[in-house]
């Protein structure tokens, strides 16, 4: 499987910037798109993320296997992105299209994690993905300084971008169908009801404990990063730097500080505590929210973007992973699944959120509430941790497969 994902990685950093970076450059310097529109693109993930809670039970009954649900997920997940870029003068055709992509592409988050759990010795689980990361760090670094060269040298030339996106996708799928066939076994008695995930919340306090914290800290986080391209783009607000500045301060900067980051992270990941890996990523988000908007120069948003791309690195590892710490290894899909239905649930509302926080306030004060989010959330994790469950699950006698499952 490490051999796949590191060839799929690649791609999968490409695609990261069309949703980061080219997205939302293409809406607002092309097509000037409304504050509805931009949010609705933002949130498209979101949506898939919450579609997610119903991916496992669906797969238990069609007995298909985990690796092909994907594939066949990201395929056509390609087939959305064409769309946009077979009519690529068309805002509608463009928000739809590229929306629906990163729809589809959210569903198959929990499978992938499955994979993970699966394939991976736990022991070096967080370094072989934070491999695949950085290669995919290297990937999106890449494109976003040719796609930026691109936009800078004529805008005209988007339509280039969109074909790469849905080239990307496909490629994508491919590689994923080639990773182990991982069938889905339960007992014939077992509960398949389309809520069956969320037992889990019920049963598990850390796991509890970590979805009320994360939901704090994504809230924060997220509402700035919604507005970090259109703080710099958007002449409204000030600033309005070129779509190759753009580019360089929001892709590339944050994309080298993940490249440079992401195995150290790994290791962290691996040996150290999961409640302590978390406060401290906490603590670096809500430092690069107030750098990137407090700051009046270059320099300061570079500063604060790769603070956003350091956090970054480690979020998305823990994010990714930290479910294969608690649950028991037929349960992972079902813990990943409660997990991304609820960053779905933020995710939706985070922009919507944040275009309404700068109606009425100004950024410096939406920076503050933001980074008090992140910082409480760590205060949270503090006052509900004891002791040290370092190993979650695998630390521990698993379970029956009748329990886990």
């Amino acid at each position: 499987m490490f051999r796949n994902e590191m060839w799929r990685s690649a791609p999968a950093g490409i695609l990261d910037t069309a949703y980061t970076t080219f997205g939302m450059i293409v809406a607002v310097k092309v097509f000037d798109a409304s504050d509805a529109a931009k949010a609705m693109f933002l949130g498209s993930p979101r949506i898939g993320m919450i579609a997610a809670i119903f991916v496992v039970p669906m797969l238990l009954r069609m007995r298909s296997t985990v690796a092909q649900t994907a594939a066949v997920t990201q395929l056509v997940a390609g087939l959305c992105f064409a769309l946009s870029a077979l009519f690529p003068h068309s805002e509608v055709m463009f928000i739809t299209g590229i929306s629906l992509g990163f729809i589809l592409f959210a569903l198959q988050i929990p499978l992938m994690t499955q994979l993970y759990r699966t394939n991976y010795p736990p022991a070096k689980r967080g370094r072989l993905y934070a491999i695949t990361g950085i290669m995919r760090a290297l990937g999106a670094a890449v494109f976003s300084w040719g796609g930026g060269w691109l936009l800078g040298w004529n805008l005209e030339a988007y339509p280039w971008l969109l074909w790469s996106f849905a080239l990307m996708a496909v490629l994508s799928g491919w590689l994923t169908y080639g990773l182990p066939a991982t069938p889905w076994e339960v007992p014939e008695s077992g509960d398949r009801s389309l809520w069956r995930s969320w037992r889990w919340v019920r049963e598990d306090r850390d796991f509890r404990t970590l979805l009320i914290s994360w939901m704090m800290m994504g809230v924060g986080n997220l509402v700035a990063f919604s507005l970090f391209v259109e703080f710099l783009a958007n002449p409204t607000h000030g600033i309005a730097l070129s779509a190759d500045r753009v580019a360089l301060l929001t892709g590339v900067v944050p994309l080298l500080a993940r490249l440079a980051s992401t195995y150290h992270w790994g290791i962290l990941f691996d040996r150290a505590p999961f409640f302590v890996v978390r406060i401290t990523l906490n603590l670096i988000t809500a430092a690069s929210i107030l750098c990137f908007f407090l700051g009046d120069n270059e320099w300061w948003w570079g500063a604060g973007m790769a603070l956003s791309g350091l956090s970054l690195a480690g979020g998305n590892l823990a994010w990714a992973l930290f479910v294969t710490k608690l649950a028991p290894e037929h349960a992972v899909a079902e813990y990943m699944s409660v997990h991304t239905f609820l960053t779905g649930i933020r995710g939706v509302l985070a922009p919507f959120l944040a275009y309404a926080m700068i109606e009425w306030w100004s950024f410096t004060t939406m920076a503050w509430i933001c980074a008090g989010l992140v910082a409480a959330a760590s205060g949270f994790i503090a006052v509900r941790k004891k002791g040290e469950r370092i190993g979650g699950r695998e630390a521990r006698p698993e379970l029956s497969e009748d329990e886990a499952l």
